[in-house]
């Protein structure tokens, strides 16, 4: 089996702009890959990136099979992969996901046997997104208690962004010094989605390293009286002397890693001990293989892990498979309401979301990731389409 073509997709869907990889080979084998920077800025720089990896590791009849011989090849000779950033990554990740996504359709098995096997047979889910479309903060118990009454557990939110006209969000600037009133009104809207969902629902706050240490600890510490489950990105990606202090000041747990790649970039947080759940984001840290690495290092600190998702559906396909794979699993990350969102675009014709019942994500046995793309809904958005 030697691999024949790639097609790059690059497109707007809801605000995110994601990137996708479809790999073919001469058997007719097919296999999907996603970069992780749907969200922010970054797919501009990921689509090319992808272009010129496949073009210089994947042309002249590779056979797709040794995932780890390629992935290594592309990682040591580019030289800037080692201390790299999320593009480099994100686009490695890609390559890497089409690649385990052929091989496990050819063997026709799911990919999380390649990955183990299989843990569970359900995966417990909390609703992200699940404030997508309000106009106010004045909105949010309502859409969270109507998120309980769907059947969810479990929501998370992020209590310093302004809610947008558009009905999405935007994070703080300048750590917050310029809003003095950030943290009360964080603490309100807390008070009020609490109150709305009752005591039996779990609430994550996501802080996306968005004030200085001081005012979040004020927060956290204030906070504690709401029952968080867990506070993510509560200071900048790697910044691990901030982070203790936090750790050591606040009574939540934290969740980090959505912004560390590679195997590498978690082992001082490993070492570090301030941590205890840990989000490897499988689009930008190097694949879903990388990304179980990553799990086993976290296993072996008795951590949790979570799979950060926040791309398109075939991102959640792909950490389901991750997810039913690992003995330390702990949460999955769950976007149900995108679709609220203007020009949010459907490009797989089995999404996982719609499996999604009583919070609870049932895991596919079908081969590869389970899901096809939708190529009608992508006829407009090929970046790039490369005979290997």
């Amino acid at each position: 089996m030697k691999l024949t073509k790639a097609r790059i997709w690059q497109f707007n869907s809801g605000g995110l702009s994601p990137v996708l990889l479809e790999l073919t080979t001469d058997s007719g084998v097919t296999g999907l890959g996603e970069a992780g920077v749907a969200y922010g800025l970054g797919s501009a720089t990921a689509a090319p990136m992808i272009q010129e990896m496949v073009q210089k590791h994947l042309s002249g009849g590779i056979d797709p099979m040794p995932t780890e011989r390629i992935w290594t090849e592309i990682y040591d000779t580019s030289f800037w992969a080692k201390g790299g950033g999320p593009f480099f990554f994100a686009g490695l990740s890609a390559v890497e996901q089409a690649l385990i996504d052929i091989k496990s359709r050819a063997l026709n098995v799911p990919v999380y046997e390649l990955l183990g096997g299989r843990v569970r047979d359900t995966l417990r889910c909390y609703s992200n997104g699940w404030y997508f479309g309000a106009k106010s903060d004045d909105d949010l118990p309502g859409m969270a208690e109507a998120t309980v009454r769907d059947g969810y557990k479990a929501i998370k939110f992020y209590p310093f962004v302004t809610i947008l006209p558009t009905g999405r969000l935007k994070h703080p600037v300048r750590r917050g010094t310029d809003a003095p009133d950030i943290v009360p009104r964080a603490l309100k809207n807390l008070a009020a989605v609490r109150s709305a969902v009752g005591d039996d629902v779990e609430i994550m706050v996501d802080l996306a390293s968005a004030l200085a240490p001081d005012d979040t600890i004020r927060f956290c510490r204030e906070a504690d009286r709401y029952g968080l489950s867990f506070v993510e990105e509560p200071c900048e990606p790697g910044d691990i002397q901030t982070l203790r202090k936090i750790a050591d000041a606040i009574p939540q747990r934290l969740a980090v890693g959505e912004r560390l790649y590679t195997r590498y970039g978690f082992r001082n947080l490993l070492e570090s001990r301030c941590v205890d759940i840990l989000q490897p984001d499988i689009g930008n840290t190097g694949g879903i293989l990388e990304a179980r690495k990553i799990a086993a290092m976290g296993e072996a600190y008795s951590l949790k892990v979570q799979p950060h998702i926040c791309a398109s559906p075939l991102s959640t396909a792909i950490g389901m498979h991750f997810s039913a794979s690992i003995p330390n699993f702990y949460f999955q990350e769950h976007f149900p309401y995108w679709d609220r969102i203007d020009g949010y675009r459907q490009v797989l014709k089995n999404p996982v979301e719609a499996t999604v019942t009583n919070g609870a994500m049932p895991i596919s046995d079908a081969p590869g990731y389970g899901v096809e793309l939708d190529h009608d809904a992508l006829s407009d958005s090929l970046f790039q389409e490369i005979n290997l």
